[in-house]
């Protein structure tokens, strides 16, 4: 599970100025997280290493190059000041999808990976999970500490994609959050409720093959359908504050900054993709 959330760290810092030192890094990262959770052997370190290799050397070929076409049609409908709910809706929609697609990328490794676990690995696994999720329950039990920290990584995202952004506008982006709070409770009950069928699943080595696939193929369709529904509508709660309420408020620098943001990431993309 870890690794599948690296993996999406991965796409979303595609999008950073240096993306191309995360995807020369990945593989060593990923191996690293994988390692803290489950504790790997050196052999088992080494195989998924190569593995990843040659995973992401597919993805950067095959789907790299999609994902910057598609920034690259976004950015005149930015630059003409056409964009609407609908059309964010969609660029939401496309993004998910490509986040699946990559995460599928991984599927077999992740399999041959746990295949290979011992009993000592899922319960060491089990363990950090459960600090993972205390160590939230502690830090976000305090309503005003979950706020800030909701607000920090939304004003990063907002931020590195039209720069700096107003007193006006991160008053906005407060308000949004506390209308809309994330839903990081049912987040935690969800990470209890796959890793409940993760450790089922490990009974049949058939069934662990299934269930990990399914989960790099489509994440949510192991989800708690709860969460689902509380993220699905933070989502697009979301997406009306960007069209309905932010959008109005960028100036004419930061919509210039987001048509270049949006160009340079494109052409990192087919950079990195070229580059395999």
């Amino acid at each position: 599970m870890r690794y599948l959330f690296l993996i999406f760290i991965l796409f979303n810092t595609l999008a950073c100025s240096r993306s191309d030192v995360l995807v020369r890094f990945f593989d060593t990262l990923a191996v690293s997280e994988a390692d803290d959770y489950f504790d790997l052997t050196s052999e088992q370190k080494e195989n998924l290493k190569k593995n990843i290799q040659k995973d992401l050397g597919r993805a950067k070929k095959e789907l790299f190059p999609e994902v910057a076409k598609k920034l690259r049609e976004l950015e005149p409908a930015v630059a003409k000041d056409t964009l609407d709910a609908q059309k964010v809706a969609a660029q939401f929609a496309d993004f998910q999808t490509y986040v699946k697609k990559f995460s599928s990328y991984f599927k077999d490794s992740a399999i041959k990976t746990t295949l290979s676990l011992k009993p000592s690995q899922y319960d060491h696994f089990s363990g950090e999970l459960h600090k993972e999720i205390q160590k939230s329950e502690d830090r976000n039990g305090d309503s005003d500490h979950a706020q800030r920290e909701a607000y920090k990584r939304y004003r990063r995202s907002l931020e590195f994609w039209v720069g700096g952004i107003s007193k006006d506008q991160r008053d906005r982006l407060n308000k949004f959050l506390e209308t809309h709070p994330f839903p990081w409770k049912l987040q935690n009950q969800n990470k209890e409720h796959v890793l409940s069928q993760f450790l089922e699943a490990r009974k049949n080595p058939e069934t662990l093959k299934k269930f990990v696939g399914d989960f790099y193929e489509d994440f949510e369709a192991v989800r708690l359908p709860a969460y689902t529904e509380a993220l699905d509508a933070h989502k697009k709660a979301f997406q009306n504050f960007l069209v309905n309420d932010f959008w109005k408020t960028l100036s004419e620098v930061q919509r210039k900054r987001l048509r270049e943001n949006i160009l340079d990431r494109a052409q990192e993309l087919e950079k990195i993709a070229e580059s395999t």
